[in-house]
């Protein structure tokens, strides 16, 4: 049990004492130009150990920012969100919808992963999400997980 204890809380400090990473600074860049604090999610480092062992769907890291009432228009959402994940990401889906919602979808390749990162605000809460996926192993996934129904 101790050692569990100890393998879980290794988990959850390490990702703070490695360096910044680039969804870091995205994050830090979104609260500032924003002047909305990211909003922590207890044991989130516990789930991205999971993926990190796991490899659900072919994903092998995760990672989650909210902010809650972030001081952003949702008509104004998608050019803050360009200017925070920058000129390395190829946004392939920019959806606004009649209520307010706003989401950009952007991809990147990494060596032979892929990067895929989902900014969203709904008026309330913006998030982002950034995976690291094995395409093959993505699209398997859904191959197995296809439902005909016509």
């Amino acid at each position: 049990m101790k050692r569990l204890l100890g393998i879980i809380l290794l988990a959850i400090w390490i990702p703070a004492l490695l360096p910044a990473s680039e969804f870091d600074e995205l994050v830090r860049e979104f609260s500032r130009q924003t002047g909305s604090p990211q909003t922590r999610i207890p044991f989130f480092g516990i789930a991205r150990f999971v993926v990190a062992v796991s490899h659900p769907a072919g994903t092998s890291d995760l990672r989650l920012a909210v902010f809650e009432h972030p001081n952003v228009l949702p008509r104004d959402f998608g050019k803050v969100a360009d200017d925070v994940v920058g000129g390395g990401w190829n946004r392939i889906v920019r959806a606004q919808s009649r209520k307010g919602e706003s989401t950009n979808i952007y991809t990147r390749r990494d060596g032979n992963h892929l990067r895929l990162l989902v900014a969203t605000v709904d008026g309330d809460d913006a998030t982002f999400v950034e995976l690291r996926i094995r395409p093959e192993a993505l699209m398997k996934f859904v191959d197995e997980h296809r439902c005909d129904r016509h």
